[in-house]
This record gives C-alpha cells, structure tokens and sequence, in this order.
C-alpha cells in the first residue's frame, strides 16, 4: 500500500535532511502515473461510455415511423425492382429512393429479382 502526502511540504525531523534538499532543490511534483488496475478502469470506463453511446444512437435510430405497412409480393415474370418500386412508392417519394429501400428491406445484394422470388414491399 502506498500513502500519499497532501501539502507543501513534509516536515524533516531536525538533523536529518532530504535528497532534494541537500542538492538545495525543491522536489519537483510528480506526474500522473497510472497502476496497471488504474489503465484498465480507465479503459472499461471508456468502453462503457462507448456502448452507452453505441446504445442510444441505435435506439434514435430504431425510432423510425411505426405506421408503415408492408405486404410479400412475388415477383412476377418480366417484373424489375424498378417497376415494382414505382407501382409501390409513396406521394411526394421517388423512385430511385424506393428501389433503394426495397434493396435494403429485402437484403438484396443488388437490383436484380427473379420470377417466383417473394419480397417485402414496404408502402407509406
């Protein structure tokens, strides 16, 4: 265990003299040094913090509106996302912005759908 020492100074028993003060020099302060305990705190706190973080963007993000509806649609011979997309958009919304999201609801890896493939189509 170690003490620490608060104060301007420690009193000298008379007689005897400090290191510091027989080179007629004042003890510089020591720096900040961190245990091996003391860095691992500091890094669990930090990663605490970052998953807090972590954990209310998601949850801002996850605040999407609950009122869209979504139906499964088969893909139909000849059909492309395009055409899907623009039968299924909403008012005001375009086109290339809901091929994007039927992209990204369906976890395509792109465009391109097959006859007989079953998507979600979301509409709102």
């Amino acid at each position: 265990m170690s003490t620490m020492v608060i104060g301007p100074s420690v009193p000298t028993i008379r007689g005897v003299r400090s290191s510091a003060g027989e080179r007629g020099q004042a003890a510089a302060p020591a720096g900040l040094h961190l245990t091996r305990r003391g860095r691992a705190v500091v890094v669990v706190l930090a990663l605490v913090v970052a998953a807090v973080a972590f954990a209310l963007g998601a949850r801002s993000a996850a605040g999407a509106p609950a009122d869209v509806t979504v139906d499964r649609y088969v893909v139909q011979a000849g059909d492309t996302l395009w055409d899907i997309a623009a039968q299924s958009r909403g008012a005001g919304e375009s086109v290339s912005a809901q091929v994007r999201e039927l992209v990204r609801v369906n976890g395509l890896s792109g465009d391109q759908v097959v006859a007989g493939q079953e998507i979600v189509v979301p509409r709102g």
